[in-house]
């Protein structure tokens, strides 16, 4: 019987968000005959991920993100575009092309026999939801909390709670979150004791109060740090 259990993260984790972000925007971009470039999308990501910070903080609501974050690049751009209509069709297209990071359905085949494996994520429910059975992720993971289901968001300890009173027994020395945001995933198991682990890719610098156990800069790393760090 498996007794060690995995909390990942979702997006920039399991799914290349950026990659699929990117793609969705391309086509939306052709399709409505505006020009979309690298420097384009760096601009959405800068404006995405304070919105989705401060929604972790609990400063602004959801739908308000998903709508402020288009209203606020078009402006940047001089885009005369509907932030709304616009993210009625970037969500459409993000649920029609998830892409895998790269390794993770190797990963997740490796950890599946030992390991109870959960995903934990601040994303929409309804996309998430169609990303899951496009990609068959449902073949790997136990069991889902996102948090427009559960009504409280990482790094909220409601969120936590909510987690870790639905996955049986646990305990910390057999448990680790394994996620890309230090705000939402990394300062979210800080505050409930969970061990930690910050997939960072792109070599980023350690900020804000967030403090990981164990960082990793490819999911290939995982398995090693686990059998040091997990007793199965």
């Amino acid at each position: 019987m498996k007794s060690s259990k995995l909390l990942f993260d979702a997006d920039g984790t399991l799914w290349d968000f950026d990659a699929s972000a990117i793609l969705s925007m391309q086509i939306i971009f052709a399709r409505r005959g505006y020009e979309f470039s690298d420097e384009v999308f760096q601009r959405y990501n800068r404006i995405n991920s304070s919105l989705w910070e401060r929604y972790e903080k609990g400063l602004m609501s959801r739908d308000r993100v998903l709508v402020e974050r288009f209203d606020l690049l078009f402006a940047e751009l001089g885009i005369n575009a509907d932030g709304a209509g616009f993210e009625d069709e970037f969500r459409v297209e993000l649920e029609k092309n998830p892409i895998w990071m790269d390794g993770a359905v190797d990963l997740l085949e490796r950890l599946k026999p030992d390991y109870e494996i959960y995903i934990v994520s601040n994303g929409v429910s309804s996309t998430q939801r169609k990303r899951i059975a496009l990609t068959g992720l449902d073949r790997y993971v136990d069991a889902f909390f996102i948090s427009d289901e559960i009504g409280a968001q990482k790094p909220q300890r409601e969120f936590f709670d909510y987690v870790l009173s639905h996955i049986g027994d646990w305990s910390a020395d057999k448990l680790l979150l394994i996620g890309d945001s230090l705000s939402a995933d990394i300062l979210g198991a800080n505050r409930f004791g969970i061990p930690s682990c910050w997939f960072n890719p792109a070599h980023l610098p350690l900020r804000g109060d967030a403090r990981p156990d164990h960082e990793i800069q490819s999911l290939s790393e995982l398995p090693a740090l686990l059998k040091n760090v997990i007793k199965i």
